[in-house]
């Protein structure tokens, strides 16, 4: 009789371990998200149709195929930063919808690409590019982090607002990245992207 009363008591004991752990470990993740980036927290996220829908939003995702979806708002000392994530059904999507993307917002391929240059500002208009970088009189211009090559992260200034997308795959699964911020600060920018791209 004690010993099944032990069992009982360990089998208990068990679980509220493990939903404790589970609990944690969700909330901990947000998801795919952390809940730090550099000194901003994650005050916000959606999966699912939420995120979808969110998704949609964005012109130059809007018609990506996804297979999941992910948003998240993070704020910060000097502003707020939004992150949409697209993860179409498996990486050779992934990696074709990107390319797609890619040109179609007129970045160059090659060694034709503009290499940051720590202005962030700074970008050129070419002829024969995307209507999203022509009405603005911008192109996506490559960024080159010293510390990492992949994934090759490019900034585009849409209607006066700073824009970073990406591309990360794994040998299953590849995710498409879009960021804005409300901050004018690029060098701030550009240190919570780098944050983002090694984290999330």
């Amino acid at each position: 009789m004690k010993k099944e009363i032990h069992a009982v008591y360990a089998v208990i004991i068990v679980a509220v371990v493990l939903i404790i752990y589970f609990s944690f470990l969700s909330d901990s993740r947000k998801s795919i998200f952390t809940e730090k980036l550099g000194d901003m927290t994650l005050t916000e996220y959606e999966t699912q149709d939420t995120a979808a829908l969110e998704i949609s939003k964005i012109s130059v995702l809007r018609d990506l195929p996804l297979a999941r979806g992910y948003y998240a708002v993070y704020s910060g000392r000097k502003g707020t930063m939004r992150m949409w994530v697209a993860e179409p059904p498996d990486h050779n999507i992934a990696n074709d919808a990107f390319e797609s993307m890619n040109s179609m917002l007129g970045a160059s391929s090659g060694h034709e690409e503009h290499e940051y240059s720590g202005d962030v500002g700074q970008t050129e208009s070419h002829g024969g590019h995307s209507d999203a970088g022509m009405a603005n009189g911008t192109i996506p211009v490559k960024l080159e982090f010293m510390e990492f090559v992949k994934p090759e992260v490019y900034m585009i200034k849409i209607n006066d607002v700073y824009n970073y997308y990406y591309f990360k795959m794994n040998y299953n699964m590849g995710r498409i990245y879009w960021i804005s911020f409300d901050s004018p600060d690029t060098d701030y920018q550009v240190s919570i992207v780098k944050q983002a791209v090694m984290d999330i």
